[in-house]
């Protein structure tokens, strides 16, 4: 079943994965067609990617976690401005979802295998991963040029912490509140055409919760797409599965059904900096709000 923009199934998923210390990210090897690897330095590190061939890499996961998928794409001149790149991961041989990239070459990155290859800068896209045991597979077009490079990182759901403070949209938007038992809390609506930003200067944690606004023509569980950006440079991509919340109602809107919240934290560099949060699914509406933590 192949999932492009909007994806109607269930997912729940994830992968083999020893235990990890809270906060750490741990590198993934694939279980299948693992073999071919090239290491990068980057930051004056190595790192290793490997290979997605069109047979493709298989991942066996345990979650709950969230899976960061980094990908770069080879060129042999650095005078291309954008390299586009294609992959697609399958969840559990039932959902396939299709991912783009477009990027410039990021000349500072060599390979210790190629050295005259030029490598683009990374694309970021994170999927978050219930409790079970799943089965992740990466796949790419046979007609691209060159393999894509990948790094599978896993890394457990932080803590939330105490020192905490909501942050409120820079441009003007109407709140809808969101009734759960006795408590109420602002959310403030995204969609395709109308994204939001908020403004940070601290170093902390920008923590992002989100609703997906399940309308009636919408099934009981579904999924909606999140990608943030940092100024112009785009953080990551956000791939969330949700149900109908059974708890909580939108007062303003009773025709809606506001789903499970999930969430996604990005590091704040203590620089001033604006956030975009752009919703990608043409045709969802998802309910935002903005906290920080220390």
């Amino acid at each position: 079943m192949n999932r492009i923009v909007s994806f109607r199934s269930a997912l729940f998923l994830f992968l083999t994965l020893s235990i990890l210390s809270p906060g750490e990210a741990k590198l993934l090897k694939p279980t299948q067609n693992g073999e071919e690897k090239e290491i990068l330095i980057v930051n004056n590190k190595r790192r290793l990617y490997y290979l997605i061939r069109p047979e493709g890499l298989t991942y066996e996961v345990r979650g709950p976690v969230r899976l960061e998928f980094i990908t770069r794409y080879p060129v042999v001149s650095p005078k291309k401005k954008r390299q586009a790149f294609t992959y697609s991961i399958v969840l559990d041989t039932t959902d396939t979802i299709q991912v783009h990239h477009r990027y410039k070459v990021q000349k500072s990155i060599r390979s210790v295998q190629h050295p005259n290859h030029f490598y683009t800068y990374s694309g970021n896209y994170f999927i978050n991963l219930p409790q079970g045991n799943h089965r992740v597979q990466v796949t790419a077009k046979e007609n691209q040029a060159y393999p894509v490079l990948i790094r599978l990182l896993a890394k457990e759901f932080p803590e939330t912490k105490s020192s905490k403070r909501t942050l409120q949209p820079l441009i003007y938007q109407t709140a809808v509140t969101i009734r759960i038992g006795e408590d109420n809390v602002a959310y403030f609506p995204a969609n395709k055409t109308l994204p939001l930003q908020v403004a940070t200067k601290d170093k902390r944690t920008l923590h992002i919760i989100s609703r997906l606004a399940f309308e009636e023509w919408m099934g009981s569980q579904e999924t909606y797409r999140l990608r943030v950006r940092a100024g112009k440079k785009v953080v990551g991509t956000y791939f969330f599965s949700t149900e109908r919340s059974t708890e909580a109602t939108i007062v303003e809107q009773p025709d809606r059904v506001p789903g499970k919240w999930r969430t996604c934290d990005i590091p704040v560099s203590g620089k001033e900096t604006i956030f975009t949060v752009e919703v990608l699914d043409p045709d969802r509406t998802v309910l935002l709000r903005f906290l920080e933590y220390k």
